[in-house]
């Protein structure tokens, strides 16, 4: 009668410990805080880095709205579009004026974003800190 008990108790030991690994796959990764207006630090790696971006919250939907600006001498030109991120993937989708879709990879630390994306056929590496 012990073993059959002890061996019940094995079983359901097994049984839960795997499903509790199934489940551990099954978790999302956290999304990074995004949200807010994050401007160009003067050193970053790449010259034809957006200006400014600015990250908002939908939390309705999986997709936020962004705004992005791209300054060029004097001329400043503002994307405007939605984007959803999983994890540090941010994949951005610009509609007004209308862009193709691009991945950002995001790094974030306390007051410091790095974005790494292809923009214009051009791999930039850009950091960025909070407006102030």
């Amino acid at each position: 009668m012990k073993s059959t008990v002890a061996g019940t108790i094995a079983a359901l030991f097994a049984v839960s410990l795997l499903a509790g690994c199934y489940d551990a796959k099954k978790t999302k990764t956290a999304n990074l805080d995004l949200k807010g207006n994050w401007s160009l630090v003067t050193d970053s790696q790449s010259p034809a880095c957006f200006s400014s971006v600015k990250f908002l919250n939908n939390p309705t939907s999986n997709r936020s709205p962004i705004s992005v600006h791209e300054t060029t001498g004097n001329n400043t030109k503002i994307w405007i579009g939605e984007y959803e991120n999983e994890g540090n993937n941010i994949r951005v989708m610009l509609h007004e004026p209308k862009a193709d879709p691009f991945m950002m990879a995001a790094n974030r630390s306390e007051d410091e974003l790095k974005l790494r994306y292809e923009w214009k056929s051009a791999d930039l590496v850009c950091t960025y800190q909070p407006d102030s």
